[in-house]
């Protein structure tokens, strides 16, 4: 099953089918000048030019045999030589037949002996491809001819005996002219059908084939996957990822990571039989398939190829430390279709790779579904809002002393269409490891700004939104730029935006940090850490970044008012919280107040916010629309909305 791409070359027939036919064929030519030269004598038509030509033409026809059986690589020139030995006679024949032959001889009975093998040239020249030397000679042969015909046409025109030569003459040349023109017009049309033919090889080739490693390609590992399902066939999937192989492009570069990589792959092809298959599906991930091979003959297999793989790779010189993770999934007893095995198998392989990297590992249903399902949200949520599963929903923020909503917090929900809502604490996870954080983030923060800006319209009162920032997004040279586009686009004013960031966010690269939350200031956005007091409990940057509000982590307000979870330090720790902001004038939120007795403890803490089930959920926008019309008519907090 394992193959590699035939080499490409100019002469795809020249050193098979063409150089056998030709051992086979030129024989039979000098066989042909044999019979001539003993024959002619006897059948009175012998001239001195056949008498001096045959015996050179067998000599040159078993020289060439010769060469043609002796070097392999010989055949363009062997029929080139060829070529030009056979339309040198015959041209030198016609030459002496028209202007040379002994009296007592005719022409034409000499032409009709003579030239019964002109075609064999064209097609000699003009069937085996690419001999451009051949075909030149060709057109002289022919152009030496048509010279011939018309010089002794005009020597001889008014002469009747001649009659009969320029007649046969002209039938020669027409003759040759048709088989020339039909040869070279079949010729072309050949070479366009094998030329396309030979493209169309090639891409399939190119398809197939993985151009560093010459491992099939994942189209191929796929064809030959759905091949063997559909049959079902049993078989042993090997999933295997190289551990340590970014270490290797990043010290001695790319080119060298494909060095790596190639004897990577050469060292799993020692491993494959018959109709097994080895492939590479990506960057450093290949894939192994062992027909008819039960799982625990491919387990002891794929342990013999990880001793093989951690044996030192020699890469420019230099000895470098390659492992492996491989995850095994047989068919059919692990999955029944294609995609499960593989899913299976990747699973599998993720499960070392996550203990601690260079093993090997069945896939185990019980054990691995999670996993597997969390390899497969990742996939999917590369496409999540493109295919318009993503939303948002608002969470409204209660002013306490006057109990009116003044902020609302901006949440990202998945729904997916098999698993249905993804928690966001399992795909915002997901979406900061894979960047996709940074497209996302971005549409939420327009989204966001649109919507607030619906709000002012609407019912006339400055509600502020807050947008959580991811760190990788906050990072990002152009995220002060990002957040001045969505207020420009929306039409928002900057002090109706807040940005929620965590305490992590704030201390990594300080300057950063600094200068882009000056940046913001400057705008007129609002600047609120999130979850305070589970970080780095650092306070410095409090003082001396341009923070405007801090969020008290819910995991002390759950504490308050919680006798059997010693509360006290949750009430200490909130009480200095709220002390330290009023000394630095800052706004204080509570978050997570889902019951009466929080909130009067918030309350009398000196709270300034709050937010909870308590209060009420995260809602859509048109539910968060209602709720602030209720608001706005009625003059105070709707009944659901509990504040004492």
């Amino acid at each position: 099953m394992q193959t590699s791409p035939p080499p490409l070359t100019g002469f795809p027939d020249l050193g098979g089918r063409w150089r056998r036919t030709l051992l086979m064929t030129i024989p039979i030519a000098g066989l042909a000048f044999a019979i001539g030269l003993v024959l002619d004598p006897v059948s009175g038509q012998s001239t001195p030019f056949d008498r001096l030509a045959y015996p050179l033409l067998i000599a040159g026809v078993c020289a060439l045999e010769f060469a043609l059986w002796r070097w392999r690589n010989a055949t363009a020139a062997v029929v080139t030589g060829l070529v030009l030995l056979s339309g040198g006679f015959f041209l030198c024949k016609l030459i002496y037949l028209l202007f040379f032959l002994p009296a007592g001889l005719s022409v034409q009975t000499e032409m009709t002996e003579s030239f019964f093998w002109i075609p064999a040239v064209y097609v000699l020249s003009l069937f085996v491809p690419n001999l451009r030397a051949a075909r030149s000679i060709v057109v002289a042969f022919f152009g030496g001819m048509v010279l011939c015909a018309v010089v002794y046409a005009a020597g001889h025109v008014w002469t009747g005996e001649s009659v009969g030569v320029i007649f046969a003459l002209t039938e020669l040349i027409l003759a040759n002219l048709t088989l020339l023109c039909l040869t070279y017009v079949f010729i072309g049309y050949k070479d366009l059908l094998s030329g396309a033919q030979a493209r169309a090889e090639t891409l399939q080739r190119m398809v197939h084939t993985d151009l560093l490693t010459g491992l099939p390609s994942r189209q191929r590992f796929e064809e030959e996957l759905d091949l063997l399902t559909s049959r079902h066939e049993a078989f042993s999937l090997l999933f295997i990822d190289v551990d340590g192989f970014k270490l290797v492009n990043d010290t001695l570069g790319h080119s060298a990571g494909d060095d790596a990589l190639r004897e990577f792959a050469g060292r799993l092809e020692l491993f494959l039989n018959g109709g097994d298959l080895a492939a590479r599906i990506s960057g450093d991930e290949f894939v192994m398939i062992f027909r008819g091979t039960p799982p625990q003959r491919a387990l002891a297999l794929a342990h013999h190829i990880l001793e093989s793989v951690n044996r030192p790779f020699l890469v420019r010189g230099q000895q470098v430390q390659l492992t492996a993770s491989i995850g095994l999934s047989a068919f059919p007893e692990d999955a029944q279709d294609s995609e499960a095995v593989l899913r299976h198998a990747d699973a599998a392989m993720y499960h070392v790779k996550s203990s601690g990297k260079n093993g090997v590992r069945r896939f185990d249903g019980a054990l691995d579904a999670e996993l597997e399902r969390r390899k497969v949200l990742e996939r999917e949520f590369q496409f999540a809002l493109q295919r318009g599963q993503l939303s948002v929903v608002y969470q409204p923020i209660f002013h306490l002393p006057s109990g009116e909503v003044h902020k609302a917090e901006v949440l990202l929900r998945w729904t997916h269409p098999e698993f249905g809502a993804v928690s966001p604490g399992t795909f915002i996870a997901m979406a900061e490891s894979s960047g996709q954080i940074i497209q996302v983030g971005g549409w939420v923060l327009d989204t966001a700004c649109a919507q607030a800006r619906r709000w002012r319209d609407l019912l006339g009162q400055p509600l502020v939104v807050t947008v959580n920032v991811s760190p990788v997004q906050f990072l990002q040279p152009s995220f002060v730029p990002q957040v001045k586009n969505a207020l420009l686009r929306s039409g928002l004013p900057a002090s109706a935006l807040e940005l929620e960031l965590t305490e992590g966010a704030v201390m990594q690269q300080p300057s950063t940090v600094r200068a882009a939350l000056h940046d913001l200031r400057q705008l007129g956005v609002s600047i609120a850490i999130d979850d305070f007091g589970t970080g780095y409990s650092s306070l410095s940057y409090l003082r001396d970044l341009p923070i405007n509000s801090i969020k008290i982590d819910r995991s002390f307000i759950r504490d308050l008012a919680t006798p059997r979870r010693a509360p006290q330090y949750a009430v200490a720790l909130v009480e200095a919280i709220v002390g330290i902001a009023r000394t630095l004038d800052l706004q204080v939120v509570a978050e997570g107040i889902e019951s009466s007795g929080q909130l009067e403890l918030v309350r009398s803490f000196g709270c300034d916010f709050a937010q909870g089930y308590h209060f009420a959920r995260p809602m859509e926008a048109q539910a968060l629309t209602e709720l602030l019309h209720h608001d706005v008519t009625a003059g105070d907090a709707p009944p659901h909305i509990r504040l004492n």
